[in-house]
């Protein structure tokens, strides 16, 4: 017993760090996800978790996180009332038998017990249709026996209405049986499809997670709270808003949202929610140049014999054997369009992330309290926050389209913050009336919005003159003259701001002349509006029931025998 004792002693001494690993534990920690920042094609997961941890070096285990993680991306912090150190963080793929998904799980299970639900449903109903033949059989055969020799049988009325009854009866039992079946056969296929359509949005097909193990050492048992983040595809999101118009203030109400969804296998609740609209994705430098080597292609045409001017199927007809196919084939290949092979190409599927046009700007958006996003893919619509603007009204009219007057909010940005490029549902007075677009906008940019028509504004228009001559006494040039008039009232009780747009020819051939009719056309128009060749306006402001007329004239003039389109 003596020399047993003072070898552990010396052990003991000699190697306390072995001892300590000896006595080094695995500590199961179940996390939940407490916050998320969303980019166009990722996100970044933060879990969170308090543990007690003992004194000494131990692990702390993550287990069943997404296998779709990048692994790289992995990374934990804590906090603690000892002074803990964390070790290299390690991780491992774990295969399991069922999914993982704890949701797609449930859903697998309902599945399997409504399917068999539904054979056993199916079993009864074979059994029935059997039992339901042998009666008819029965019934068959008492016919047949009476037919055969109706003298020899003692007929007992009683006893033929009672075995009748009995017969029925049990037929009437077994069929209403079968229709009950069916009736529970429908409901079941009914779930069936149900569950099949919720596996179709959120299936992953996922029998694998990631473990990740942090070694630790502390200096006494402690409370610990810790980070653990890491990056995951299969998320995006997109910038949407609401313009909310009153028409009677003119007020204009811009509010952005949101739209985001995922399909990481795992709901989001009550989660603090970021979004950003940096890209990761698009790489940290620029890639190598390589020589750019060109070289002339021979087509197809070209590649004719100097002899007899023989072609491709010419010469691949002049090779002999069983090379004549490979070589005509060889050779139709090496002069292949490059276009053609890659129209040809298979190409992988990808996931399709929201493309967001940011111009530079990089900010985040911190959604205001708890977020819930289901990990279905279905699309959340979280209230980012609403933008300050200046907005004046104005009706604009186009009346070579339409005589109908549009009501246009000229929307000015103020603050500091852009808009980014989205979706707008547009909203009057309350009624939702369509979708339109917003580009990038900057502080002070301005940008219309169209909120549909303006019934208080009336519009006529009239062709005056239209008119093809011949002038010229030694060249001769045709000429198309043309004469508009856009008549003009407003209905409303108040002032408003019109703007005509009109477009008039423009030539990109010297021989075609344009010109606009100065005595036929009402002055103080700007040409060539936003750059934009040929389109012209007129802007004015109409009182109260006043009318107004906006003239319109021009001429082409082009060579004699030349055709004009356009016109």
């Amino acid at each position: 017993m003596r020399p047993y004792f003072f070898t552990l002693m010396v052990f003991t001494a000699l190697s306390p760090v072995c001892a300590s690993s000896v006595w080094a534990k695995d500590i199961p920690v179940e996390s939940t996800i407490r916050a998320a920042t969303v980019y166009n094609d990722r996100a970044s997961i933060t879990r969170s978790v308090k543990v007690e941890i003992p004194a000494g070096a131990h692990n702390l285990v993550f287990t069943g996180l997404p296998v779709s993680l990048f692994a790289d991306s992995l990374r934990t912090e804590g906090r603690a009332r000892a002074n803990v150190t964390f070790g290299a963080l390690t991780h491992k793929r774990e295969s399991h038998e069922d999914y993982v998904v704890p949701k797609e799980k449930e859903l697998n299970a309902q599945l399997v017990v409504l399917q068999d639900q539904n054979r056993l449903y199916q079993v009864e109903k074979k059994a029935l249709r059997a039992g339901q033949g042998f009666l008819e059989n029965i019934g068959k055969q008492a016919v047949l026996r009476t037919n055969e020799d109706i003298a020899e049988i003692e007929l007992n009325p009683q006893e033929w209405a009672a075995a009748a009854d009995s017969l029925s009866a049990k037929m009437l039992e077994n069929m209403k049986g079968s229709l009950t079946l069916d009736i529970k056969v429908r409901e079941v296929n009914n779930k069936i499809r149900k569950i099949k359509n919720e596996l179709r949005g959120l299936r992953t097909g996922q029998k694998q997670t990631y473990s990740v193990t942090i070694p630790f050492e502390s200096d006494k048992d402690t409370t610990l709270n810790i980070d653990l983040s890491y990056q995951l595809p299969g998320v995006s999101w997109q910038p949407i808003y609401d313009a909310r118009l009153d028409v009677k203030s003119g007020r204009l109400e811009l509010v952005q949202y949101g739209s985001v969804w995922q399909r990481t296998g795992e709901d989001w609740t009550d989660i603090a929610l970021t979004l950003s609209t940096a890209q990761p994705s698009r790489g940290t430098s620029l890639p190598d140049l390589h020589p750019n080597w060109i070289a002339i292609i021979q087509h197809a045409k070209r590649m004719k014999s100097r002899g007899g001017g023989n072609n491709f199927s010419s010469i691949s007809a002049n090779v002999t054997g069983a090379a004549a196919p490979m070589a005509a084939m060889e050779m139709d290949m090496a002069y292949m369009d490059e276009s053609v092979l890659e129209e040809k190409m298979e190409r992988a599927v990808s996931f399709q992330a929201a493309q967001i046009n940011t111009e530079g700007f990089v900010g985040e958006y911190k959604i205001t309290g708890p977020a819930t996003v289901k990990a279905d893919g279905t699309h959340s619509k979280l209230l980012v926050g609403s933008f300050e603007t200046e907005t004046w009204k104005q009706v604009q009219i186009k009346p070579q389209y339409s005589t109908d007057a549009y009501l246009v909010i000229k929307t000015k940005l103020k603050g500091d913050a852009p808009i980014l490029p989205g979706q707008v549902n547009l909203f009057r007075d309350g009624a939702f009336i369509g979708k339109t677009y917003l580009p990038m906008l900057r502080p002070n940019d301005v940008e219309e919005l169209a909120f549909g028509i303006d019934d208080s504004v009336r519009v006529k228009r009239n062709m005056l003159k239209n008119e093809r001559s011949v002038v010229g006494m030694i060249t001769k040039e045709s000429v198309i003259e043309r004469h508009f008039v856009t008549e003009i009232q407003n209905l409303h009780k108040e002032p408003i701001d019109i703007a005509v747009l009109e477009t008039v020819p423009v030539s990109r051939d010297k021989r075609l002349r344009v010109e606009i009719l100065k005595n036929k056309t009402t002055q103080g128009y700007e040409a060539d509006l936003h750059d934009v060749k040929g389109v012209t306006r007129w802007k004015q402001i109409l009182q109260p029931q006043e009318k107004s007329k906006v003239m319109l004239g021009w001429k082409v003039i082009w060579p004699k025998g030349e055709n004009v389109s356009g016109l």
